[in-house]
């Protein structure tokens, strides 16, 4: 079987994504594979999906020299992971050297070039110009995947907007489209009680005739959760909602919460249990803020995590997101400021709200597994 070799600057044990690329792979017998990140422990729930894959933490010494200037720990940080990796690939013979963010980016190119290795490069966001990044890091971002682009052989990334803009600002490359779906499983038997009928009902104490809205993922600004807590706050006789994830803004949260009974924080569960979880509530909300392009390009998770839960989504009017809410009438789109925001949601509250999504298939995980494998193929062919 050749060998594949999964590249990331994330813990690999905590990133669905990469989790369910390399699932989707290994599925198809083809391949082995090997995945290597970085040790990282962020409060995020370890996933539950067993490959047979090896997947290796690495504990970088630079990460711990938090009196350096950023931009220097930033570049030791870089150096000490590409020569890691490097070895790695070294070892490991690779067919295909799959890189999931731009800090792999320079192993994957030492790779190729030492091993004969294809490159793919899995952007999972606009990656020079994203929410929470420097000016000089963007800069650096952008310098790095114009080097590496000419030793690109596929591009992969979670929206047509994005793949639009590498091939537009770098040039003409095969471009791949792996929607960020998640993968339904079934649950075993400990998991069933977490997920039955009325869950945050029962546990919050909300009564039936109220609404549940539920936000889904990482707890940082730009995701529209202070308009969130400011909407919700106004609004403690008529429904509640449901923050379910970990973040810089976990203790806002909680002080929200302590204050507004309608206001509730859930831990983080694992990726196979959302899905289930979700359908506990009423409304998924997946407001995502213009604070940079990969934002207004994005497609979220949580997007399609609602959608595959049953339930209608109040989005951010964003073109990528938009375009998928209105094709699959899952739900309905706002501007993201409080006036709108309230008015959006008060409408929902005084309303019935249903779906009546069409078929999904192309949106679910087993069509993107599809289209991966299949590009693996023509990428592999003598």
């Amino acid at each position: 079987m050749k060998k594949i070799l999964h590249l990331s600057h994330t813990d690999i044990r905590y990133d669905s994504r990469i989790l369910k690329e390399m699932g989707a792979l290994e599925a198809s017998g083809k391949f082995d594979l090997i995945g290597v990140g970085v040790k990282l422990e962020e409060g995020a729930s370890s996933s539950k999906k067993h490959l047979k894959a090896k997947i290796v933490s690495l504990p970088l010494i630079s990460k711990l020299l938090s009196f350096l200037p950023k931009p220097i720990r930033y570049g030791l940080n870089m150096v000490e992971l590409t020569v890691l990796l490097v070895f790695y690939g070294i070892r490991s013979k690779p067919a295909v050297v799959h890189c999931h963010d731009t800090f792999a980016l320079p192993a994957g190119v030492l790779i190729k070039m030492l091993m004969g290795s294809k490159l793919i490069y899995d952007a999972h966001e606009l990656e020079s110009d994203k929410n929470g990044q420097t000016p000089a890091l963007s800069k650096a971002t952008l310098k790095i995947e114009k080097w590496a682009w000419k030793r690109i052989d596929l591009l992969i990334s979670v929206s047509d907007s994005i793949n639009n803009w590498y091939v537009e600002n770098l040039g003409p490359k095969p471009c791949l489209l792996i929607l960020n779906s998640p993968e339904i499983v079934e649950l075993k038997d400990g998991d069933v009680d977490k997920v039955k009928d009325n869950y945050f009902r029962n546990l919050y104490g909300i009564p039936l005739e109220k609404k549940i809205f539920i936000y889904i993922g990482i707890l940082s600004d730009g995701r529209g959760i202070d308009l969130c807590l400011q909407a919700f706050a106004s609004e403690t006789e008529s429904a509640h909602v449901v923050f379910m994830g970990y973040g810089p803004l976990t203790s806002k949260i909680e002080s929200f919460a302590a204050k507004c009974p309608n206001i509730h924080l859930h831990n983080p569960v694992p990726h196979e249990q959302v899905v289930a979880m979700v359908k506990n509530a009423d409304v998924g909300l997946c407001f995502v803020e213009n604070v940079s392009l990969s934002d207004y390009y994005s497609l979220p998770n949580k997007l399609f995590e609602y959608a595959f839960s049953g339930l209608p989504v109040l989005a951010s009017d964003f073109p990528e997101i938009d375009k998928i809410v209105r094709q699959y009438s899952l739900g309905f789109c706002s501007a993201v400021d409080l006036d709108s925001m309230k008015k959006m949601i008060a409408n929902i509250i005084d309303s019935p709200v249903s779906i009546v999504s069409g078929d999904l298939s192309e949106l679910g995980w087993g069509a993107q597994a599809a289209r991966l494998n299949q590009a693996y193929d023509r990428l592999l062919q003598p």
